[in-house]
């Protein structure tokens, strides 16, 4: 690669003076042997989906303590926010057991996918590198990236050898309204054996908010007394007094006029027996002698007061503290022809979920209104290893494996109330070759064994035992300024509930988990690419997908209270698998120091998998909720453009800007009517409306950055527009109103030394402390997002 750069350069300079120049003063130059290796090939390289790429530099002003926190700024990426100290990617809409995570190149515990409330062990803070990939990755990592993909690179098995024998960088921080952070990366070599270390150490014990913990909406009178549905999601309670006006009857009971209480008591007869707005045909009836015609109402309630069933602080957000931690090493031996290396990691979380209790545990009555909390803690083997061929046609083989033991326990108070832990192994296969210079591909397989099991009196989940294995192929053209890539994968899925002593709990899965407690899917995925260069710096591209998913554990074995997401939870086991189909359109133009790109998509599901309303609860106070099955489109667009500016004297300014917006709606076809053929959809419709609930808003946002020297200044705003795609929670959806986000990151560096470098730096967060509530978090109505942080601190590297 060098040598064409050193040509170029040569070539310019040649062409810009005149030959009797260059014959005048002719110097004869030393040889320069110029060697290296290219990137490995990969088929996540070779895919043309649209993706997003975070480098170390970049991930220094966005690094937070949630993987969906550190990529939300990217457009058509929000975070799935589980209150502050917890947060998965959400691309397009799409979240959880749709977006495949994975850490060094294979995924990464999932449970946060089947439960919200529960981390991905995966540190942002340690990441070199976190690729996003925005387009359905189904061909090369099957269905759980049905809605795209995060990679997260730490480094951990080293592929090549450092520079330096001895190595690395550390980070202390810590500041207002933020967790302290201590972290450290540690790199070496010695002969053909590279070796890497890191560690971190994150802490708070409450985070602040502006104003108070809990939504206004959730004291507003009119709306909880008519709203049960948001009493739930408030964790507010309805107190009534009952009221009966005598002036309101015209006629009484002439049996009450002459002996009053005592002619109840003995017929066991309410006040409101006695008394008639119309006179009966029967009984003796007179008029009433109390009868005041200006009197509107004559019995009912009202709402008295609202009781705060979990705290309501003002200025704090309650129960909000975390204790993170976490270690990884890794060791390897780099030859001529690739790398073999294995590596451990151990992860440990505890966390609070803000505001947040259960209303009907079985775990003792005295713990029932304790809050909830999570102990988190996974252990990580990975084996990695590369050939790097010598033929022509062949570039590498790459392998990996991991074993996962993932724990997470969920508490109420300090009790014990259950648990959803998962022991997992994981391989997979790449062949890639080259066998023309217009022809890459990548040929390849995977596998996934995973088992579940739970402990306690409150667990929603049986064990469970789940088989994944797949093949696929990925093959992408050039051809002047054409290219494509096609791909294509085959796989089948398992899915088993180990019932034992299990207890489904009432409802449907009640009447099917037994007779259907092993399922197998077939699953097959294709996806096809075209780009056209039309002239130099203007990309043109269309790209269709069809991704299948199967139905993951909880959505077919379910079955009971599941306070996490404050529902009681029921699955399906008759469910089928997910069908999307997707075409995305882009257009992305270079012109000198600006870009700019659009993407539009719209994806088709065909048998849509959701948890759907029923307007019931089964007398726990939580509502019940069962996973379905409907069609449902997609449709959004994201727009970027950036330009740099030079600015001589005063260094370098980048300036950017980017829109997104998404709708997710439901398909329907049949009448809205009860009496229809389509009963599925009329029940859709009215409990969940014309929308998906939860939808991610549209927003839009600019940033600028600046340095010069040794001096790095950025800024950002992002204004999120209130939700108007509203669905229903039974009731209609409550949008809680637009905010805008003010950050700002500033960093200055020096030397020390002739080896090592100082950065100081001050990373502040919502400066404008705005009282901001996701409409797509679980949690908004009780935890907004943090208040204005200040987070201060150094970085040495050496």
């Amino acid at each position: 690669m060098k040598f064409f750069v050193f040509l170029s350069v040569g070539l310019v300079v040649f062409n810009t003076y005149p030959t009797t120049v260059w014959a005048e003063d002719a110097v004869e130059l030393s040889e320069i042997h110029i060697t290296g290796r290219k990137t490995p090939q990969s088929g996540a390289r070779l895919d043309s989906g649209s993706k997003s790429v975070l480098y170390n530099s970049d991930l220094q002003s966005v690094r937070a303590i949630s993987l969906g926190q550190t990529v939300e700024k990217i457009s058509g990426v929000h975070n799935n926010s589980f209150g502050p100290n917890n947060g998965l990617p959400q691309i397009r809409s799409l979240t959880g057991s749709r977006v495949y995570l994975m850490q060094n190149g294979l995924g990464i515990s999932d449970m946060a996918g089947i439960s919200g409330n529960l981390p991905s062990a995966v540190e942002p803070f340690l990441a070199d590198k976190i690729t996003v990939q925005k387009s359905s990755a189904a061909v090369l990592y099957g269905g759980h990236a049905v809605g795209g993909a995060v990679q997260v690179e730490t480094g951990q098995i080293p592929q090549q050898l450092p520079e330096k024998n001895f190595g690395g960088k550390g980070e202390i921080s810590g500041g207002y309204n933020t967790p302290t952070t201590q972290l450290f990366n540690l790199t070496g070599k010695s002969g053909q054996i590279a070796w890497h270390i890191d560690g971190m150490n994150n802490k708070i014990s409450s985070y602040r908010v502006p104003g108070d913990s809990k939504a206004a909406i959730c004291h507003n009178r009119a709306e909880i007394n008519t709203n049960y549905p948001l009493t739930l999601l408030c964790q507010v309670s309805r107190n009534y007094e009952y009221f009966f006006n005598q002036g309101f009857y015209k006629y009484v009971d002439r049996n009450y006029l002459l002996r009053g209480k005592d002619y109840l008591d003995q017929y066991e007869l309410d006040i409101s027996d006695v008394y008639r707005r119309d006179k009966p045909s029967y009984g003796n009836w007179v008029e009433n002698p109390g009868y005041d015609p200006s009197v509107t109402e004559g019995k009912g309630r009202r709402l008295r007061s609202i009781e705060d069933v979990t705290p309501n602080e003002h200025g704090k957000m309650a129960n909000s503290h975390m204790h993170q931690q976490s270690v990884s090493a890794g060791v390897s031996y780099i030859g001529a022809d690739g790398y073999i290396g294995l590596g451990v990691s151990r992860y440990l979380n505890r966390y609070g979920v803000p505001g947040y209790a259960s209303l009907s545990t079985r775990a003792g009555r005295k713990n029932a209104l304790s809050p909830v909390n999570i102990e988190s803690s996974q252990a990580r083997w990975l084996l990695d290893g590369m050939y790097r061929s010598q033929q022509p046609w062949l570039d590498n083989v790459r392998f990996s494996f991991a074993h996962i033991d993932a724990t997470n326990r969920e508490l109420l108070g300090n009790q014990f109330a259950d648990s959803l832990n998962s022991q997992s192994n994981q391989g997979r296969l790449e062949i890639n070759y080259r066998p023309i210079q217009w022809w890459q591909g990548v040929l390849g397989g995977d596998w996934t064994q995973r088992r579940t099991n739970g402990e306690g009196v409150d667990r929603y989940l049986p064990d469970t035992k789940t088989t994944e294995y797949a093949v696929f192929a990925l093959q992408k053209f050039n051809w002047g300024n054409w290219s494509t890539d096609i791909g294509a994968r085959h796989g089948r899925t398992r899915q088993q509930a180990i019932l034992g002593n299990y207890q489904p709990g009432r409802g449907l899965n009640e009447g099917y988990i037994k007779q259907h407690n092993n399922k197998m899917f077939e699953l097959n995925s294709y996806q096809a690419a075209l780009k056209w260069q039309p002239a130099e710096g203007w990309e043109t591209g269309i790209r269709y997908s069809r991704s299948q998913r199967a139905p993951e554990v909880n959505e077919l074995f379910a079955s009971n209270r599941h306070y996490a997401i404050l529902t009681n939870e029921h699955g399906d086991p008759r469910l089928q698998p997910e069908t999307a189909n997707t075409w995305e359109f882009s257009q992305q133009i270079s012109w000198r120091n600006s870009r700019l790109k659009v993407n539009y998509y719209q994806t088709r599901f065909q048998d849509y998998i959701y948890l759907g309303q029923t307007g019931t609860d089964k007398g726990d106070g939580l509502p019940y909720k069962e996973w379905r099955q409907g069609d449902t489109r997609i449709k959004g667009m994201e727009l970027e453009a950036s330009h740099h500016f030079h600015l001589d004297r005063y260094g370098t300014l980048e300036a950017k800007v980017f829109v997104d917006w998404v709708k997710n709606s439901p398909v329907f076809t049949g009448k809205n009517d009860s009496n229809s053929s389509s009963w599925d959809e009329y029940v859709r419709r009215k409990n969940d409306g014309d929308y998906m609930p939860g939808l991610p808003a549209s927003r839009y946002g600019a940033s600028l950055v600046w340095s010069k020297g040794n001096w790095m200044l950025s800024s950002s705003l992002t204004h999120y527009l209130p939700q108007k795609h509203l669905g229903r929670v039974i009731n209609e959806e409550i949008s809680l109103g637009g905010y805008t986000i003010w950050d700002m990151y500033l960093n200055y560096s020096h030397q020390l030394g002739q080896s090592a470098q100082m950065e100081w730096f001050l990373d502040a967060r919502n400066l404008s402390n705005t009282e901001a509530r996701p409409h797509n978090s679980t949690l908004k109505y009780l935890a907004p997002l943090p208040g204005r942080s200040v987070r201060t601190g150094v970085r040495v590297s050496f």
